[in-house]
């Protein structure tokens, strides 16, 4: 997972308009072409991508053309579940299909104790925004502290990684190939050791 150290900053004249609808309504105009929510969805995704760097959220792969995986704005509260947050910039992230998909979280109830107000409310998940994720969910760590195989250290840590998938073995497959080709000059291996990683990366993308 990714500390973020902001959330998407929204004109607050688009924000009132969004403020204006309906809470039961809200889900539905999320997929509207209103100029407000257009704008919104926009600002999300422009400033969700630079902020993150163009990784995801959750599982830190990356994202768009160069990790070849679609960019999904994700609400941290499902819309589905919790409308009258659809519209609240600290409620979204930038994720991956994947992650957002409906193999993982999907509508999964994220909310451990509602509250009147977004900020008040508690959370089974680790809050991007809000939770210091390294109290929580950190990599496992090996000689050489590789960002590879990640691992729950809290009660909270524990039910996101188990609840998002963050330790299955296809993430971790992707990660350390990611590891590899960004390390590899520094790896100084000999290059028929290096020819065979290769080769049994390539293998690992035909596979997947």
């Amino acid at each position: 997972m990714i500390k973020l150290p902001r959330w998407a900053s929204i004109d607050p004249e688009v924000q009132k308009k969004l403020d204006a609808i309906s809470v039961d309504l809200r889900p539905k105009r999320w997929y509207g072409r209103a100029k407000a929510v257009v704008n919104f969805k926009d600002e999300i995704l422009i400033q969700g991508r630079l902020i993150q760097q163009e990784r995801c959220a959750w599982c830190t792969l990356p994202l768009g053309a160069e990790g070849r995986r679609t960019v999904h704005r994700d609400h941290i509260a499902p819309s589905s579940l919790y409308p009258q947050w659809t519209f609240v910039a600290k409620n979204l992230v930038i994720s991956c299909e994947y992650c957002n998909g409906l193999a993982v979280k999907s509508d999964i109830d994220t909310i451990k104790e509602l509250k009147h107000t977004y900020d008040d409310c508690e959370f089974h998940i680790v809050h991007p925004y809000d939770d210091e994720v390294e109290l929580h969910i950190q990599f496992d760590n090996d000689r050489d502290q590789l960002p590879v195989v990640i691992k729950g250290i809290s009660p909270k840590g524990l039910w996101t990684v188990r609840n998002m998938k963050l330790d299955d073995a296809g993430l971790a497959r992707e990660r350390a190939k990611e590891v590899f080709y960004e390390q590899r000059g520094q790896l100084r291996l000999p290059a028929q050791e290096e020819d065979l990683i290769v080769s049994a990366l390539d293998a690992m993308n035909v596979a997947l």
